[in-house]
């Protein structure tokens, strides 16, 4: 999916930025690494390391001219399985190892699309949870990107920060882990790129890192990595909160946030963009998931593309059933929303949430047995595909349709129910005097809290009941 693609826009002059006093702190793979320091002094000041910040000084023209990268966050490798209710072995194992499945498929896409960089914006790491494997798998996966000259710089989020895995994990060359006590930049002369970042500390990060960011360094262009909520978000918890303006506002190209497992594009120029999550984890990180491949002519951004990585996807699938009276005519309407979300799915397995509601017909040896709803939908979902529809539960939020009174045979009880329906006044009398005898047979404390949240009040429960006896007011 692309985002934008942008050529020809006016160049700005960044030449004319200032830059803090940055102490070098050592050379990372033709790249040098600067923690900020004072902020008084502009490029061409005389500094005791002017000689390390030589590289700073080469022409644009004489570096590469264009760059391409890969930005992704929220890997969360090894995540535990949340509420699965899948029942083949098959599934559930290919669900266990998605995570690492997608991070070896965005290593596999870096060396295909020949990007120079790969940036990840926090949470590696899932919980802590020491695992010689997956160290020597994390370690494998990032030294290929090493034997093709692919840098990575990563900064720990708030799943990252107190891992104890990182203590095991001796990282390539290639790769650098940002510092957490201060904002690192890191510049990349040969490819006219700096990044600029600074990891979590464990525990609650609750100050606005952002605003702590040095300038960006003139002649580059500018990559801001940051683990954040922004001003929010009610699926996840508030971590270096700051705002859409604290960003714009640091001059950066290009900020290549995580935390946010939803992908977003909130500005394009200069481009502020949350990738979302690697690989959906649960059934509420539906859709697709995966990376945003970013290209650089080493001024600007020139193209932003996200590109999936997900190895399978969570899909729910909702079925208003109203009006449905036979096994066949769901099968039928289910068919339909599977076949459609096959086409949809890009060649992908779909862990799927089926939720029927409405107010439902169906015979009650189908629709008051779950075990039988289950069967007919995995049945319907084995013909239109026998291994890429998992069915991962079946919901009801249905009601049964209740016939009106005067469409039952004619008897005498069918003769009673008509009669109740017509004196609403007598049916409330004689619900007042049937609940007044129940409440007094309570404990004294369940009968003040009656009391006084007038829970038997035949007022508040006349209208539920008779919808529930005879159907909608409007029906009567």
């Amino acid at each position: 999916m692309r985002f934008f693609s942008i050529r020809g826009l006016s160049e700005r002059n960044r030449m004319s930025r200032e830059v803090g006093n940055l102490n070098a702190v050592k050379d990372f793979n033709r790249g040098v690494v600067w923690t900020a320091g004072r902020k008084d002094s502009r490029i061409g000041h005389p500094l005791p390391e002017r000689k390390t910040l030589n590289p700073i000084g080469q022409r644009l023209d004489e570096r590469r001219a264009s760059m391409k990268f890969f930005h992704a966050a929220d890997i969360h490798l090894d995540s535990p399985l949340r509420n699965l209710a899948l029942e083949d072995p098959a599934q559930v194992e290919r669900i266990r190892r998605a995570t690492r499945e997608a991070f070896r498929g965005l290593i596999d896409r870096s060396i295909e699309e020949e990007v120079s960089l790969l940036l990840l914006a926090g949470d590696l790491f899932d919980k802590d949870n020491p695992n010689m494997q997956m160290v020597h798998f994390l370690r494998h996966e990032l030294a290929r990107l090493a034997e093709h000259d692919i840098r990575v710089v990563i900064v720990k989020g708030n799943h990252d920060a107190d891992n104890r895995i990182g203590r095991f994990l001796e990282l390539p060359s290639n790769t650098v882990v940002l510092d957490d006590s201060a904002p690192q930049q890191v510049a990349f002369p040969d490819l006219g790129v700096a990044v600029t970042g600074q990891s979590f500390r464990p525990g609650p990060v609750t100050g606005n890192l952002a605003l702590s960011y040095p300038p960006p360094l003139p002649g580059f262009f500018n990559i801001a990595m940051l683990h954040t909520s922004l001003s929010g978000s009610p699926d996840h918890d508030p971590y270096a909160p700051c705002t859409l303006s604290d960003l714009l506002s640091r001059g950066y190209d290009y900020w290549a946030l995580g935390h946010i497992h939803q992908g977003e594009v909130l500005s394009r120029d200069p481009a502020v963009v949350y990738p979302g999550n690697l690989q959906g984890r649960h059934a509420k990180e539906t859709g697709p998931k995966g990376a945003m491949l970013a290209e650089t002519d080493g001024v600007r951004l020139v193209s932003l593309d996200f590109v999936p990585m997900d190895v399978f996807r969570w899909s729910p699938v909702s079925v208003d059933i109203s009006g449905i009276r036979d096994p066949g005519e769901l099968a039928t309407v289910l068919r339909g929303k599977f076949e459609e979300l096959r086409r949809t799915a890009e060649g992908r397995p779909s862990a799927v949430r089926v939720t029927l509601s409405g107010r439902s017909s169906l015979p009650s040896f189908l629709l008051d047995r779950p075990d039988a709803l289950r069967h007919l939908v995995l049945e319907v979902a084995a013909e239109v595909s026998l291994d890429d529809l998992w069915i991962e539960k079946v919901r009801r939020e249905t009601r049964r349709e209740i016939e009106h009174p005067e469409a039952v045979v004619d008897s005498d009880f069918a003769a009673i129910l008509s009669e109740v329906v017509q004196d609403r006044e007598a049916l409330h009398s004689a619900l007042d005097n049937d609940l007044s005898a129940l409440v007094r047979l309570l404990p004294e404390e369940l009968r003040e809290e009656i009391s006084r949240t007038g829970a038997a009040d035949p007022a508040s429960l006349l209208p539920a009941l008779l919808e529930v006896l005879y159907g909608p007011e409007e029906s009567l």
